[in-house]
């Protein structure tokens, strides 16, 4: 083990300007806090628990979600979905942050502690938070999405030749969208240890990938993190997050139905080996998750659920966050 000195250590690593740092609320029981979600990992979630391999895949309507890691394992859970939110709305943020010529977006910790504290988590998580963030640092995602239309075969006149056989007007078009965005450019901490303890995480830098800044800033969602935290299960996150998404593109009287198997697919889906039985239970558990999120922290919630089991109606609710809602803080940094 080679020594320098403490000045070289503090130059080379650890950040001791203080201007960058998260500037945290104070602490009040009766703030409310917002944080940011992208919509398509709003569509296609991170795992519920640990699949425990590095290739995780999730599709949805016209959406998909492949995430992949270089480690043993990609983020998951409700720990994963927590700290998902908190890079995305450093993402979101930007310049409140350090932002660099490349778009990359820095983000400076002095300790685990600290992260937890912004994360509004007991040092009890400190552990838990590691390993996610270790996930994420190793590991990339790709959105697939598949947009169906209809299309004059005018518009490809110049592309198209006798030989492809199109031949009427109009023609059905798919427009296929896909790319790889890893969720980090790097991170770099320092743990300090002795004893033979398990050691504590300090001065933590965390560079997020320009890919994912860009992708954050145009699929961004505003959620009430309050509650998004208050929720104990990782598909209740889901579902809040999904009715609070939902709940923006609806206008006036304007009503959907979402039927049971929709919903399945969506938040636990089940494999086709699985027994009917299954479809069922986790259709009621997430009537369950849903019945809690209006009585509990949602009583705006515009839902009605049918009786005879075949799916849930949504219309338009009063929105928990309004444009510039001045009852909300971000949770992060420098606001």
């Amino acid at each position: 083990m080679s020594d320098i000195s403490e000045e070289e250590f503090k130059l080379s690593i650890c950040h001791t300007d203080k201007e960058n740092l998260p500037v945290l609320a104070k602490d009040n029981p009766e703030q409310l806090y917002r944080s940011f979600l992208s919509s398509p990992f709003i569509a296609a979630s991170l795992p519920l628990k640990d699949v425990k391999k590095n290739i995780f895949r999730r599709k949805y309507n016209n959406f998909s979600l492949s995430l992949a890691s270089t480690s043993e394992k990609v983020p998951y859970g409700r720990y994963g979905r927590l700290l998902l939110t908190i890079l995305t709305t450093h993402a979101v943020l930007g310049s409140a942050t350090t932002k660099t010529q490349d778009g990359s977006v820095i983000v400076k910790y002095d300790s685990i502690r600290q992260l937890l504290k912004e994360m509004q988590l007991s040092a009890g998580r400190s552990n838990d938070i590691k390993q996610q963030l270790e996930y994420f640092s190793k590991s990339t995602f790709v959105f697939e999405e598949k947009v169906d239309t209809v299309i004059q075969r005018s518009l490809f006149k110049d592309l198209l030749v006798e030989e492809d056989g199109f031949k009427a007007d109009k023609l059905q078009a798919k427009l296929v969208s896909s790319g790889i965005i890893p969720f980090m450019q790097g991170m770099q901490y320092v743990e300090l240890s002795e004893g033979g303890r398990e050691g504590k995480q300090f001065c933590i830098t965390i560079r997020l990938s320009p890919d994912f800044v860009k992708f954050s800033k145009e699929h961004s969602v505003p959620i009430n993190y309050t509650v998004y935290k208050k929720l104990s299960s990782a598909v209740g996150k889901d579902i809040y997050a999904w009715l609070t998404y939902r709940n923006n593109s609806l206008k006036g009287n304007e009503s959907i139905f979402i039927p049971s198997h929709s919903l399945v697919d969506q938040f636990m889906p089940v494999t086709e080996e699985s027994h009917e039985n299954q479809l069922r239970t986790n259709y009621n558990y997430i009537i369950g998750q849903i019945k809690e999120i209006k009585e509990k922290y949602y009583p705006e919630l515009n839902v009605s659920i049918n009786q005879d089991g075949d799916g849930i109606t949504l219309r338009k609710s009063v929105p928990q966050i309004l444009p510039e809602d001045s009852r909300y803080v971000l949770v992060t940094a420098n606001v």
